[in-house]
């Protein structure tokens, strides 16, 4: 068992709780859901199984360096795409927790009943289920997922069992090399997917609305009044003096106009004209 810096960080999570912390790291990626979050946990659980391979494997150092690498290029790749581009995680919802929650337990009871048992050649048995857990849990997201950026780690973390089974059983023919250089294409692949996707800003300042059909309104009711009225508010408005015209005289009997005035109860006379 040769000594490196890898190996030192891999002897501390080769053992049970070890494995434990990294299985319940790599299940809150599928539960909180967040593109920060589960960035983050699948870089730390890919360097965490690069360096429990060199702790139990003696792989070379530059193997493991170059692992590290493809990882943490790979993670800044997804991070720089989903820093600059932050709705293209968001545009597409992926369901609520409750649906994640209920796929992961369906997917440890299913482990749990069946006990497959599957064990590699060179690995331990602790190792295995981490590696096939890893495999299973990116499966799971991308299949779960609609969004390039979380489609990205998901295929992270399906890279993770083939890029350690190709480090210990292939440790001389270059196949780790090539998964590392086919993980960073990956999550290129990926990031140009989000910045390509189109912002809901730009696409709304671009849309023109479409003309919607316009009712006409209805006129106010006008009521009929009377022509004085009419004419009296238009020289109001125009500021002019109202014309005022003479009332018509009432005829008075000629009593009154030959100024003799009939006694109380007495019917007035009218003069009669004389013949000729």
């Amino acid at each position: 068992m040769g000594f490196s810096p890898f190996s030192a960080i891999g002897l501390l999570l080769a053992n049970g709780p070890g494995i434990l912390l990294l299985s319940a790291l790599t299940a809150s990626i599928v539960l909180f859901w967040d593109w920060r979050w589960a960035l983050s946990a699948a870089v730390i659980v890919l360097l965490a199984l690069s360096s429990i391979g060199a702790a139990l494997h003696t792989l070379s150092p530059l193997v493991t360096a170059g692992q590290w690498l493809a990882s943490v290029v790979a993670g800044v790749l997804l991070g720089l795409a989903g820093r600059f581009h932050p709705a293209a995680a968001n545009t597409h919802t992926n369901g609520n927790w409750l649906l994640r929650l209920i796929a992961l337990g369906f997917m440890v009871g299913a482990w749990w009943v069946i006990d497959p048992g599957v064990s590699l050649p060179l690995f331990t048995q602790g190792e295995t289920d981490l590696i096939f857990w890893l495999g299973l849990c990116g499966l799971l997201i991308v299949s779960l997922s609609s969004a390039p950026l979380h489609t990205g780690i998901g295929l992270m973390l399906m890279m993770a069992p083939l890029q350690a089974i190709a480090a210990v059983l292939l440790p001389g023919s270059g196949m780790a090399l090539l998964v590392s250089i086919a993980q960073i294409l990956l999550a290129l692949s990926c990031a140009y997917l989000v910045l390509a996707q189109p912002s809901l800003v730009r696409a709304s300042r671009r849309t023109l609305p479409l003309p919607g059909e316009t009712t006409p309104t209805p006129l106010p009711a006008q009521t009929i009044q009377p022509a004085q009225t009419t004419q009296s508010a238009q020289t109001t408005q125009t500021g002019q003096t109202p014309l005022r015209f003479p009332k018509p005289r009432q005829q008075q009997p000629a009593s009154l106009a030959t100024g003799v005035t009939p006694n109380p109860g007495q019917e007035p006379q009218v003069p009669v004209e004389k013949s000729a």
